[in-house]
């Protein structure tokens, strides 16, 4: 059966938002064009002003439909100007008509293939309800209760929260923001109160593809919240294994009640005298 509003690589813009990420970096964009080597792919570099940041930028620029550079600027808050790139994404995505934007954090990695198969089972759960703008296909974190729907194979969190309306990562679906004549707001937590105020759904799927690479919460926001040896904790130096297939094939075959939590699912790499902390913490005291 074909189906209706299917996503592909000819109607999916994806955007990097990335700011002085170095070894991250590299490890997000390895991986997106090892897994979406057909992405049409666009970067908003935030002023960076890490060398490093742009060589690795550079190195990719044949992959690359367009890298925005631009000018540094003192930042007003930890975010950056993501929300006016993340509005100038949209923008373009409606001026280009693209019918999807994907949006990706530069510390973020693709850690299966985005295929026939993912595309299907995304497409179907947009295709399913009218009020799902947003598909987060993050492994989840064991940070709330999260429900199980059924009717589209796949999860979210409860009515009441509001995240289940927006994040500032996933696949959104250009032709319905257009249809709600949506402006994205200044924070993402502004988003979310908009989105839920509608009655709009984000939906993390049953398949996953990818993640915020591991490190501890004491890299919150850039700075160093408590003091923790270098040979402990290495920013940026962690990743995860690819999933082969066989671990694909499992996941995409296991009961709908076995919820894709990273831990559960993704295999850390690089974790050197920190696997104590990464296997015994709490889910907040790992990721920022």
């Amino acid at each position: 059966m074909k189906i209706k509003m299917n996503i592909n690589d000819k109607n999916t813009l994806f955007v990097i938002f990335s700011y002085n990420r170095t070894t991250e970096l590299k490890t997000c964009l390895s991986s997106l064009f090892k897994n979406a080597p057909s992405a049409q792919c666009i970067v908003f570099d935030d002023g960076s002003v890490t060398l490093e940041t742009h060589e690795i930028l550079k190195s990719y620029e044949k992959s690359f439909t367009q890298i925005i550079w631009q000018k540094f600027e003192p930042k007003m808050n930890t975010r950056g100007r993501l929300a006016e790139n993340i509005q100038s994404a949209y923008d373009m995505a409606l001026e280009q008509k693209f019918e999807y934007m994907f949006f990706i954090q530069d510390d973020m990695q693709f850690v299966r293939p985005f295929d026939r198969h993912i595309k299907n089972q995304y497409s179907e759960i947009f295709l399913k309800d009218e009020t799902i703008i947003q598909i987060d296909p993050r492994f989840l974190r064991d940070l709330g209760h999260i429900e199980i729907d059924a009717s589209l194979n796949a999860y979210r969190f409860p009515d009441g929260d509001d995240r289940s309306s927006f994040a500032d990562v996933g696949i959104f679906s250009v032709t319905r923001l257009k249809k709600l004549n949506w402006t994205f707001e200044a924070t993402e937590r502004k988003n979310k109160v908009k989105a839920h105020s509608l009655g709009l759904k984000r939906i993390f799927p049953f398949s996953p593809i990818f993640m915020h690479v591991p490190y501890p919460v004491i890299y919150r926001k850039g700075k160093i919240r408590n003091k923790f040896p270098s040979p402990f904790v290495t920013r940026g130096k962690v990743l995860f294994e690819d999933m082969n297939v066989h671990e694909q094939r499992a996941m995409d075959n296991r009961p709908i009640e076995q919820i894709p939590y990273t831990k559960s699912f993704l295999k850390p790499l690089n974790l050197g005298l920190a696997k104590m902390h990464y296997r015994y913490s709490k889910e907040n005291k790992i990721y920022c």
